[in-house]
């Protein structure tokens, strides 16, 4: 009974390493995909870009930079108006018309979380964000149609910033 259960135990953690390793390629394919999707959408459509890091891999745009010096934290209450599109299709998938909503900062996606900071109050930044800093490989189908694996191109424009 012991050696059956050892060689359970085993089969168990062999099937689990092989999982994270398949997990592991899966994610590391998908930021490739990312890169050269967004990439390939800037050189396109000619967009002077920055990035925020070469680890993070989301790239950004200033807009403008706004005219109210604002700190942050993840608890930092944000009022934005934008538009979201799906890299590289032109169709806009949510927009924000006369009502701006808040967020705060600890509970938007990460890509908003990392790019948001590098404007001030009035100011506007576009973002173009990789699937793993957005929605990661779940479909957003609840409110937005957003396929899982998705890079995202946000137009933000920050209206007020609450510390």
């Amino acid at each position: 009974m012991n050696k059956l259960f050892v060689v359970f135990v085993l089969v168990l953690a062999c099937s689990a390493c092989a999982k994270t390793n398949s997990d592991t390629e899966a994610y590391l394919a998908q930021i490739g995909k990312d890169s050269v999707t967004i990439r390939n959408f800037l050189v396109a459509n000619n967009i002077p870009i920055k990035k925020v890091s070469d680890t993070i891999g989301v790239y950004y745009q200033i807009i403008d930079s706004g005219t109210v010096a604002s700190s942050y934290t993840s608890s930092t209450l944000i009022t934005v108006g934008y538009t979201a599109k799906i890299i590289p299709k032109p169709e806009i998938i949510s927009k924000t018309d006369t009502i701006h909503p808040s967020y705060t900062l600890g509970n938007v996606i990460r890509g908003w979380r990392v790019g948001i900071p590098l404007i001030n109050k009035y100011g506007r930044i576009r973002l173009f964000v990789p699937s793993r800093y957005a929605y990661g490989p779940v479909s957003q189908t609840s409110n937005l149609m957003i396929p899982g694996g998705s890079c995202l191109d946000f137009d933000i424009r920050l209206y007020n910033v609450t510390n």
